[in-house]
C-alpha cells in the first residue's frame, strides 16, 4: 500500500473515532435529559410530596428507568465497537476492489476462519482469478488477432508488388493471384467473425424468424464444405429427418458451417463425420460427430470461451471465436449445446433447439 493510501486510511480511522465519540456523547446527553424528565414527572405524579422533596423516594421510582438507559448506552457503545470491527474486516475487501479497478488481477485476500466475511473473501478471490484469466485470454487474442491480421496483409502486399515490379510467367501470375484471393478471403472472414460476435453480444432476441426446412439447410451446408472434406478424403454420412424450424436462416447457417468446419478441421485424412437430425417432442436435435483428435478435460472446460484455443487448435488457423459464436446463437434461440469427447477418439456436439 502506498503512503498516500496509508494516510487516507488513517484519516478514515480518525473520522470513525470521532463518529464514535460524538455518538456516545449524544447518548449520554440524552440519558441525562431523560433522567431529569423522569425526576420532574415523578414529582408531578406524587402531589403529597410537593412541599417536601424526598429524594430517596423519587430515586427509587426512577431506578428502573436509569437501568434501562444504562442498557441503551451499553448497547450503543457495543454497536459502535461492532461497526469498527466490521469496518476493519471490510478494509481488505475495499483495498482489493480498488486494486481490481486499477487492473491488478493478482490481488488476493487471505481467507480466515471464523470470519463472517470469509464467503465474500472466497468469492472475491475467485472473481480476481477469473478476471486474470480473462485478461490473459484477451491479451492472447490481441496478439493472435494482430498476427492473423498482419500475415495476410503482408502476403497480399508482397505478391501484389511482385506482379507490379517484374514480368512473371502466366503460371506464376495465376499462382500469385490465387494467394492474394485466398488471403483477402481470410481477412474478410476474420472481420466477419469479429463483427458478428460483437453484434450477438448486444442482441437479446432473434429477428427475421421464418419457418424453413432444417434438414435441407444441413444438407446445403455439407455441400458448401464439400471441397474441404473431399480434399481430406473424409467419409460423410447423414441421417436427417424432415424437420421444419422457425428461426433466422442466415444466422443458423453460420452456426452449422462453424460446427461442420471444425469437424473437418480436426478430423484426420480418411476419418468420418456423421450428421443426424431428429425431432423429439417439441425439440429438433442435431448431432455432429467426428472421429478426429478429440479433446481433453481442460479443453472441454474452456471450449466455449472466446479467444480460447486448445492444444490442437493452436496448430490450426483461427482465433477461437467460432464456438463462442455457436454458443451465443444457440442461447439466443433458447436451445442448448452439449459436447462429449475423448482424446484420439473424436468429438460429438449435440444441439437441442425448441420448435415452438
Amino acid at each position: 500500500m502506498t503512503k498516500k493510501e496509508c494516510r487516507k486510511h488513517d484519516q478514515m480511522y480518525i473520522n470513525l473515532h470521532r463518529g464514535i465519540s460524538i455518538y456516545t456523547d449524544i447518548i449520554i446527553l440524552m440519558e441525562g435529559a431523560a433522567f431529569i424528565i423522569v425526576v420532574v414527572v415523578s414529582c408531578i405524579l406524587f402531589p403529597s410530596h410537593k412541599l417536601k422533596f424526598q429524594f430517596g423516594y423519587e430515586l427509587k421510582a426512577v431506578i428502573p428507568m436509569i437501568l434501562l438507559l444504562a442498557m441503551i448506552l451499553l448497547l450503543g457503545v457495543a454497536h459502535m465497537v461492532a461497526l469498527r470491527i466490521a469496518y476493519r474486516r471490510f478494509m481488505p475487501l475495499e483495498n482489493g476492489l480498488k486494486m481490481i479497478a486499477e487492473g491488478n488481477f493478482t490481488v488476493r485476500i487471505q481467507e480466515r476462519k471464523r470470519n463472517f466475511l470469509e464467503p465474500m473473501y472466497r468469492d472475491f478471490n475467485k472473481m480476481a482469478e477469473e478476471l486474470g484469466k480473462t485478461s490473459i485470454l484477451r491479451n492472447d487474442f490481441i496478439n493472435d488477432y494482430s498476427h492473423e491480421f498482419k500475415t495476410p496483409i503482408a502476403s497480399i502486399n508482397g505478391f501484389a508488388n511482385l506482379l507490379l515490379r517484374r514480368t512473371v510467367s502466366e503460371a506464376e501470375q495465376h499462382q500469385y493471384l490465387q494467394i492474394i484471393a485466398n488471403e483477402s478471403k481470410r481477412l474478410a472472414d476474420l472481420a466477419e467473425e469479429t463483427l458478428l460476435l460483437s453484434r450477438l453480444d448486444t442482441q437479446q432476441i432473434i429477428t427475421g424468424r421464418t419457418p424453413y426446412s432444417l434438414d435441407e439447410q444441413l444438407r446445403t451446408c455439407v455441400i458448401m464444405l464439400s471441397a474441404g472434406w473431399d480434399q481430406k478424403k473424409l467419409l460423410f454420412s447423414g441421417d436427417l429427418a424432415e424437420v421444419t424450424y422457425t428461426g433466422n436462416e442466415e444466422l443458423m447457417q453460420h452456426l452449422w458451417l462453424n460446427l461442420l468446419s471444425n469437424a473437418i478441421k480436426f478430423t484426420s485424412a480418411g476419418g468420418e463425420i456423421t450428421v443426424s437430425l431428429v425431432q423429439e417432442n417439441d425439440e429438433a436435435v442435431v448431432t455432429v460427430a467426428d472421429t478426429g483428435s478429440g479433446m481433453d478435460e481442460e479443453t472441454l472446460h474452456h471450449l466455449f470461451e472466446r479467444y480460447y484455443q486448445g492444444p490442437a487448435g493452436k496448430n490450426q488457423k483461427g482465433l477461437g471465436l467460432g464456438l463462442s459464436i455457436v454458443q451465443r446463437i444457440i442461447e439466443l434461440c433458447g436451445g442448448m449445446i452439449t459436447v462429449t469427447s475423448r482424446i484420439n477418439e473424436g468429438s460429438t456436439f449435440t444441439i437441442r433447439l425448441p420448435l415452438s
